[in-house]
């Protein structure tokens, strides 16, 4: 409808918080910077919209992006891991991020919105490239470092591409675990500029199109980061260094390991290796981290895979199986 002194604009019509609530269903990103070049008013509330989704649609060259090179630099991490344990805990990856910012950069696009308060940021797939067959899901909570961490893992039932079909041993799934703790790290600290330049941002959640694996930062997190980063220069120059390799450096951590050669899933479907990982820091005399422990692996557990699907139903079945415990240096 054409808009005058007898059919006005029907946008204009309506009063901010009902024109804001709109813009934050819309949520995407770049469809709002779009929606910009609409009017004037579009151009002045489209910033104030305070829940977003930031797709990252492609990866693209360390040249033209310091936060894509931290994702091309994980599959040449993972690629490692097979090598050897050791040389997995003490790689150094050959390029070096890039110190200058790329307009690309999740940072740059958000600069343009003042008023964050949820965030999610989509990346095009996950960051990990396990052996053929296998399939792993974890989600892990930070504030400064990493809080927790719950991991999923198995090989798909009939997959004969691997001779070890039954689930690989005590190393294979110790080097999921670590897999999925160095993908939760490196997102972790690809996200330092948004949390400490979004001030009213109190919730952010990254993952990716594969549903590989999320990670979460709530306002208590976010504060204990950006208290910490204030004195980030003082720290990596210390002993206590907490970004390390293009990531930030997984804690000591216990380790509550679950696992059975075989699931049925109702729906027919079939784990093979099945394995469930309940990750926490430890204190530095040794102690489990009890503000993390808080509802137990129950709690932890519920929260990251909720209580329907067949990734929930696995999981409380593995909450019944013997429990290994296992402790691992920070790294």
């Amino acid at each position: 409808m054409a808009s005058g002194p007898d059919h006005p604009d029907l946008f204009d019509l309506l009063p901010d918080p009902i024109f804001l609530l709109i813009l934050n269903r819309v949520s995407d990103i770049m469809t709002l910077l779009r929606c910009r070049s609409v009017s004037k008013r579009f151009n002045t509330l489209v910033p104030q919209a305070d829940t977003l989704l930031l797709r990252v649609d492609r990866v693209i060259s360390a040249s033209d992006s310091a936060f894509n090179d931290s994702l091309s630099f994980l599959s040449t991490l993972f690629k490692s891991l097979f090598t050897s344990l050791h040389h997995l805990l003490s790689f150094s990856p050959s390029g070096k991020l890039i110190e200058a910012r790329s307009p690309n950069s999740p940072s740059e696009i958000l600069r343009d919105f003042d008023a964050i308060k949820s965030l999610r940021i989509e990346l095009p797939s996950g960051d990990l490239r396990l052996e053929k067959g296998t399939s792993i899901k974890w989600v892990a909570r930070f504030g400064k470092t990493l809080q927790s961490c719950v991991i999923l893992a198995f090989r798909n039932s009939g997959d004969s591409s691997n001779d070890n079909a039954g689930g690989g041993g005590l190393k294979m799934r110790v080097v999921w675990t670590i897999s999925a703790l160095i993908a939760a790290s490196a997102r972790h600290y690809m996200m330092a500029d948004v949390v400490n330049e979004q001030h009213s941002l109190s919730h952010l959640v990254v993952n990716d199109r594969d549903n590989e694996g999320t990670v979460i930062m709530d306002k208590d997190g976010m504060r204990e980061f950006r208290e910490s980063s204030e004195d980030a220069a003082e720290e990596i120059n210390s002993s206590a260094v907490w970004w390390r390799n293009n990531r930030t450096t997984v804690p000591a951590v216990g380790m509550r390991m679950r696992h059975e050669p075989k699931l049925e899933i109702s729906g027919g479907m079939v784990m093979e290796g099945a394995t469930l990982v309940v990750v926490r820091p430890v204190h530095d005399d040794g102690r489990r981290n009890e503000a993390a422990d808080h509802g137990g692996d129950d709690g932890l557990v519920a929260a990251a895979f909720g209580k329907e699907g067949v990734y929930a139903e696995a999981v409380e079945m593995l909450l019944k199986s013997r429990s290994y415990i296992l402790e691992m240096n920070s790294f």
